[in-house]
């Protein structure tokens, strides 16, 4: 297999033998190119191994792979037997077919989702280079399917063997005393020599001993360590090579020779498998792509059906100025166990260790401003039935709402069990008026990092239950993490007085922005000054009590 790199540098002369000229985009100096493409591609006219492009994220700072690699001894892994010996010591050769194997499907689940879905656009579908149908199935597939099917059957091919072996040891009574000849011992006949009960052809042991020769076979091109079932002689050199030339013929000659369900359904992988292979023998033309262009949309999507909410207001989303909102979803809010609110994100699929912008903040502070005021009109109109609490009407103070970035790293593990969400930062505050926590124009942001190896798994996965806990952990950690935030910047007090409307109008000029009444507080207020601040001194006909947010 040949791993390129979205966005690496490459001399011109090393991508021209491998990938169509379309899929690379010429810089400024003339010998050098970049990939603005992300997925599987193969080209029997062009070389003999598919072509899989991963990500920028793989990239560190000095644009080295897994820290020590070079993108370009990925070019050739067959030939290169340095790099793959490097890569088996760090025990990473098979994790890259195991990644290469989960962006294709995850490439292929986007194409299938913004197909389907009300999150598609137009624009996103139109970055999809692909001619794989839904009933079209890659290498790669077929490899998944196989080796899932070793994983799952191994106490199969085992009692198959032991059946077998154990008929060919019965002895078959009416042949030896047909064929031998008996003497005898106090008047009983015995025999020195007898024949056993033995099958002409086990063909189930021969459709397995294929499929063991297929994995070899995979093991040996990609260098992988599928495990071998030891019971089975797999076919030598010369006989694998008739077996991919004539595998139709050969397979449909076993077909209705057993009738066992599973290895009815091996049959047809196997037959999809050399079915396969001889039409790339047959048209030199052959072509297999899917790519996508600007990988950000399928990251996004990831993030999306992980963490957000779909069937949500409209507006919501798809903003009035033309903005689009990756993500959102309803939650408790952070100042009490009543409330809810929406909280938003956005998703920045950059390169290792790269540095959010200016622009990307003050467009994200743009999008809080639009959910601030779709809520706000939507309480303006009387609409809102819901707990989804913006503005208090007493204080005029407005809730905060959660806003964070998400960007994706690699680990140097590899590891794709733990999600490895870990907050990044905190941006500066975007504010109209100091000390003002319950105005509409003061906005907090953070940022977030996540593993985009457990990304990719969990989202090709079909396991609800998983993407359940996730979305569940997470959007806990996000609010825990901004209420952390708010406790260690503010001082927060719970303000009690006997006529809360009479104290209100009293102090309104005094504590404008720094006051907000949750829902179902009747006598009580929340106050909010920066620390170091004084705000409390001179209230007067009040009970002043100390408040934490609760994490």
């Amino acid at each position: 297999m040949i791993i390129l790199f979205e966005e690496y540098h490459y001399e011109i002369s090393q991508l021209e033998p491998i990938l169509s000229e379309r899929y690379y985009l010429p810089l400024a100096d003339g010998f050098r190119c970049k990939i603005n493409y992300v997925g599987y591609y193969f080209d029997a006219s062009r070389q003999a191994q598919p072509v899989m492009i991963l990500p920028k994220v793989f990239l560190d700072d000095s644009g080295k792979v897994f820290g020590n690699f070079d993108p370009t001894d990925f070019l050739d892994l067959a030939t290169n037997e340095k790099t793959r010996n490097a890569l088996k010591a760090e025990n990473k050769l098979g994790f890259l077919y195991e990644m290469n194997t989960w962006l294709f499907l995850s490439i292929k689940k986007f194409k299938e989702r913004n197909t389907q879905s009300s999150i598609s656009k137009t624009s996103d579908l139109a970055q999809v280079v692909s001619n794989i149908g839904q009933q079209s199935i890659s290498e790669l597939e077929i490899m998944r399917s196989l080796i899932r099917f070793n994983q799952e059957h191994q106490q199969l091919f085992t009692f198959i063997k032991k059946t077998n072996s154990s008929q060919n040891h019965k002895t078959d009574w009416a042949k030896t005393i047909s064929r031998k000849t008996a003497y005898f011992k106090n008047g009983s006949p015995h025999y020195l020599d007898t024949l056993n009960k033995q099958k002409t052809v086990h063909y189930d042991e021969e459709l397995i001993v294929l499929f063991m020769s297929v994995l070899q076979s995979f093991n040996q091109k990609y260098f992988l360590k599928i495990p071998i079932n030891s019971l089975y002689k797999t076919l030598s050199v010369a006989e694998f090579k008739n077996f991919i030339n004539n595998g139709t013929r050969i397979l449909k000659r076993i077909k209705y020779k057993y009738f066992n369900d599973k290895l009815l359904k091996l049959w047809h992988l196997l037959y999809v498998f050399c079915e396969r292979n001889e039409k790339i023998k047959a048209q030199k033309s052959f072509k297999e792509v899917l790519l996508v262009r600007d990988f950000n949309i399928v990251f996004e999507d990831m993030i999306d059906s992980l963490l957000a909410e779909e069937n949500l207001p409209k507006g919501l989303k798809e903003q009035d100025d033309g903005k689009i909102l990756d993500h959102i979803y309803e939650y408790q809010d952070l100042l009490t166990n009543q409330d809810t609110i929406y909280h938003i994100a956005d998703s920045k699929y950059y390169g290792a260790n790269a540095k959010l912008s200016k622009y990307d903040r003050e467009k994200q502070y743009t999008y809080a401003q639009n959910v601030i005021q779709y809520n706000i009109n939507w309480l303006n109109s009387g609409e809102n039935t819901k707990q989804i609490r913006y503005r208090d009407a007493l204080t005029e103070g407005y809730n905060i709402t959660p806003n964070f970035f998400i960007s994706a790293f690699v680990n140097d593990n590899l590891d794709f069990r733990s999600d490895g969400l870990d907050f990044k930062e905190n941006f500066k505050r975007n504010k109209h008026f100091i000390n003002r926590l319950f105005d509409r124009d003061t906005l907090i942001l953070q940022a977030y990092n996540i593993n985009f190896l457990f990304v990719v798994a969990a989202y090709i996965q079909s396991s609800a239950t998983q993407k359940d806990l996730f979305k569940k952990n997470t959007r806990t950690v996000f609010r825990n993490k901004l209420i952390a935030y708010l406790n260690k910047n503010f001082e927060l007090k719970k303000i009690i007085s006997g006529d809360i409307e009479q104290f209100v109008e009293q102090n309104f000029r005094k504590l404008q922005g720094k006051i907000y009444r949750p829902s179902g507080w009747e006598n009580e207020l929340l106050l909010a000054v920066e620390k170091g601040t004084d705000a409390f001194g001179d209230l007067q006909n009040c009970k002043i009590e100390s408040y934490d947010l609760n994490i």
